[in-house]
């Protein structure tokens, strides 16, 4: 059960996606003045992404594909 080299890069690739969604809009959505139910939209925006995280890690680390040393 062996991984080729460029899966493994795709899959860690995953891992940058929340990275980018999180930390780039943030200097634009910190000064802004919109707010969601009363909620300013940074926060809105941080709470969105959280399924968004789980589902690249969940993508990036599969256990099952995973070798064992016996």
């Amino acid at each position: 059960m062996s991984v080729s080299c460029s899966g493994i890069r795709l899959r860690h690739g995953f891992l940058a996606l929340p990275f980018c969604l999180v930390l780039l809009p943030m200097p634009f959505l910190y000064g802004a003045s919109l707010r969601v139910m009363g909620v300013p939209l940074a926060l809105v925006w941080l709470f969105a992404c959280l399924p968004l995280t789980t589902l690249c890690l969940a993508l990036a680390v599969r256990p099952g594909e995973r070798e064992t040393d016996r």
